[in-house]
């Protein structure tokens, strides 16, 4: 299994943490020390501030039993799955969580999925190329595939009439390449997408796509 996600997470203070995990809408098992040493593992309930700004946390335990506890006697917070966590333990670096079916995701599986489905952006499409992005971390090829996804699903609806047909079937070659902010440019038969692969990707891509790509066909 691929660990090099973990690289993308940044440290948060125990409170940050404990209401990011609050906050989610399904439970996660976390584990929690005290300063009287303590050690609690649950998920939790709620946090509550008082009148004097002090905060409380109401945990429940896989026991179902239930702690309380005032937050600034925590010590340390361990998430037990950080998988599903991922996106806010990297404060957005990493789009989506971990799961079984995307972990194992490799660079020739990568390309491989890309060259079955280029025919999906029109039969006149000869290359999807990623040779100017890295491929290097698992979020980076994740990117790519939902790149490829929201460009289909843009592709899709212009392709609904005619003049659309005959705008995109001048695309011949799809490039995506790194960049800071996200660009669309067409010279001759190519679309050059520039993009921030290594970041978290734009909520509505397929509408960032969509409004880009007609502003230039």
């Amino acid at each position: 299994m691929e660990k090099s996600f973990y690289k993308a997470f940044v440290a948060q203070t125990p409170e940050e943490v404990l209401h990011t995990v609050f906050k989610k809408e399904e439970d996660i098992l976390i584990a929690i020390s005290l300063n009287n040493g303590a050690y609690l593992e649950g998920v939790i309930l709620d946090i509550t501030k008082d009148n004097d700004h002090q905060k409380s946390v109401c945990m429940l335990s896989l026991e179902e039993q239930v702690y309380f506890f005032n937050i600034h006697t925590i010590s340390l917070v361990t998430i037990k799955q950080p998988k599903k966590m991922v996106v806010e333990l990297s404060k957005g670096a990493i789009s989506r969580p971990i799961s079984s079916d995307n972990e194992n995701l490799t660079v020739l599986q990568l390309k491989r999925w890309l060259s079955a489905e280029k025919s999906t952006l029109g039969n006149q499409i000869q290359v999807f190329n990623i040779e100017a992005v890295s491929t290097e971390e698992l979020n980076d090829r994740l990117n790519i595939q939902d790149v490829f996804s929201a460009l289909k699903s843009v592709v899709s609806i212009i392709t609904k009439d005619e003049l659309g047909k005959e705008a995109w079937s001048g695309i011949d070659t799809v490039v995506l390449q790194q960049a800071d902010t996200l660009e669309l440019n067409i010279k001759e038969n190519t679309l050059t997408i520039s993009i921030a692969i290594d970041k978290a990707l734009p909520a509505k891509l397929s509408e960032v796509l969509e409004k880009k790509l007609l502003r230039i066909l």
